[in-house]
């Protein structure tokens, strides 16, 4: 694992740069194709079991499944320039559906179904799916918010009357075992899923994933892992494991419920679960529970976090309990892993070293190179130009400069042993219960209260929640307006809960700011973080 992440600095050039990168297949070569070959080759594999409709289903059963979508998808005369979508939770047929999309090299945009209508018809807006694969309990709501193109619909859990079912469409046909994948029209870069991410102005955007990115690189994952993550396609993580699977041979355990300590627990011992992936809040929630104990998690030898911050005490009481490899690590939607490590006191809450193939730079306002120690907005390379954001090339041309280097948004340090430290986030962009939110937004219906005068909206850690949503508001004078009333205001108009405003409402006389008027965001934030909601 050391050599795997080895980290080197050019003094020269202000860049680190991790080991070199060896591809394992051709840059051009799909990630469609690979995964055709894997599944074939071990056919009696269990590559899922999915708990919520009680199959078990091998290697051979999602071959000919995939196979026989991608045959329908061709004769649809879908092409490398449409756009599928899959909007559905995690379930036996997703698979299928999303390797058929590989196969025939259409790009799927993963959508999570429970975003607001609002939001759910911007971000479908974007691409404008030709198809959208839904359980039957979303499809109205879907259906409402791509009304202004009208897409065909295909149900995957759940039947809709005259809608037509992913069952279908699995009829055998008398040519799948001739079929090969399409090739890749426009090499390694293409484009191959899309998944939504959120901007500065709280937009959400369609981050287009290359083929490249999705071939899987893990040095340690094999035939014989037993996986376990709640996420579903439309996450990054989600995402990478899907593929994970499907390349590597791996089987996949699909929950039937929420997460929760004891679920897991119970998943683990049952299905002698080998590798977890986990947002920080469940792993804090893991660490929590009385009943985790080294025994009931023997089987694990890989338990890996990422999506969020975790306190390095929380990575050591994780050490504990698994006797295997505990993983942070570090990434974005449009870029991919960055860095990772392993638990090690000596670094803290480091987020790791630099993945292969991964360069990076420090740079202040002006982007001048910064050195170690010195703290600067993060700027990484992979060396491959980034599809980008999809039908938005200004916010494309504004994350990637015409040097190739990607800009995260995140703020950051390199020490003496080239470990990188997030200390902050340029992007005002946070994350409660695993969703982004932009403090623009709440900004912006808090301040539709007559009584604010001013308003400014942060994060604040908890290891539950992640960024807690917290408003610090400047009242009008002589006003009585309450914490509660300010919150009950934030529910009425958002119904999600990570929108709330977990983290408190907390009144000022005044908002800090600079020189130039502007509210000093992590000033704000950090007296937040030393005092008590307001009631």
């Amino acid at each position: 694992m050391d050599d795997f992440l080895k980290t080197t600095y050019n003094e020269r050039e202000g860049t680190w740069s991790g080991v070199k990168f060896s591809p394992m297949y051709d840059f051009d070569c799909s990630v469609g194709r690979i995964i055709h070959k894997a599944l074939g080759t071990y056919p009696k594999n269990v590559a899922q079991i999915c708990l919520i409709d009680g199959k078990t289903t091998t290697n051979a059963e999602i071959l000919a499944w995939s196979v026989r979508l991608a045959q329908h998808f061709k004769q649809r005369c879908l092409r490398h320039d449409d756009v599928i979508c899959i909007a559905a939770k995690n379930s036996t047929y997703v698979t299928p559906t999303g390797v058929a999309c590989l196969f025939n090299a259409t790009p799927f945009h993963a959508v999570n179904p429970t975003l607001e209508l609002s939001t759910l018809t911007h971000v479908l807006a974007i691409t404008k799916p030709k198809l959208i694969f839904c359980d039957a309990a979303q499809y109205e709501k879907l259906k409402t918010a791509s009304a202004a193109w009208s897409p065909e619909f295909i149900t995957i859990l759940g039947k809709v009357e005259g809608v037509a079912h992913v069952e279908d469409l699995l009829a055998a046909t008398k040519t799948e075992m001739y079929y090969q994948p399409q090739p890749l029209i426009l090499g390694g870069e293409q484009t191959m899923a899309i998944l939504c991410s959120s901007g500065t102005t709280g937009q959400p955007k369609a981050v287009c994933m290359a083929n490249h990115m999705l071939v899987s690189a893990h040095p340690f994952s094999n035939s014989e892992n037993i996986i376990y993550c709640g996420s579903s396609v439309d996450w990054y993580s989600g995402l990478m494991i899907f593929v994970q699977c499907m390349q590597d041979g791996c089987t996949r355990v699909i929950p039937d419920q929420p997460y929760s300590a004891e679920y897991l627990l119970e998943l683990v011992e049952k299905y002698k679960i080998t590798t977890i992936g986990c947002a920080p809040r469940h792993a804090s929630a893991l660490i929590a529970c009385p009943q985790a104990t080294p025994a009931r998690l023997s089987s694990v030898s890989m338990f890996s976090i990422g999506g969020g911050w975790i306190p390095a005490d929380s990575l050591r009481k994780l050490q504990q309990l698994i006797r295997g490899l505990v993983v942070f690590a570090y990434g974005t939607t449009e870029f991919g892993m960055v860095c990772a490590s392993l638990y090690n006191e000596k670094v803290g809450n480091s987020v790791g070293k630099l993945m292969p193939g991964k360069r990076a730079r420090i740079v202040d306002d002006d982007g001048k190179n910064l050195g170690c120690g010195e703290v600067g907005e993060l700027l990484v390379s992979h060396g491959h130009r980034w599809c980008g954001f999809y039908g938005n090339p200004l916010e494309t041309q504004r994350t990637q400069d015409s040097q190739g280097w990607f800009h995260s948004g995140d703020l950051g340090y390199f020490d003496a042993d080239h470990n990188l430290f997030i200390v902050d986030r340029k992007k005002e962009i946070y994350k409660c219960l695993g969703m982004q939110y932009s403090p623009n937004e709440l900004e912006s219906v808090i301040a539709g209260l007559p009584d604010v005068n001013e308003v400014c909206v942060v994060g604040i850690y908890d290891e539950r929640l992640g960024d807690a949503p917290a408003a610090l508001i400047v009242k009008r004078p002589g006003s009585s307006l309450s914490a509660e009333q300010v919150k009950q205001h934030v529910a009425k108009t958002f119904s999600v809960e990570y929108k709330q405003l977990h983290g408190g409402v907390h009144f000022a006389s005044e908002l800090p700011q600079n020189a130039n008027g502007k509210v000093l965001r992590r000033t704000v934030k950090q007296q937040l973080e030393q005092s008590t909601p307001d009631r």
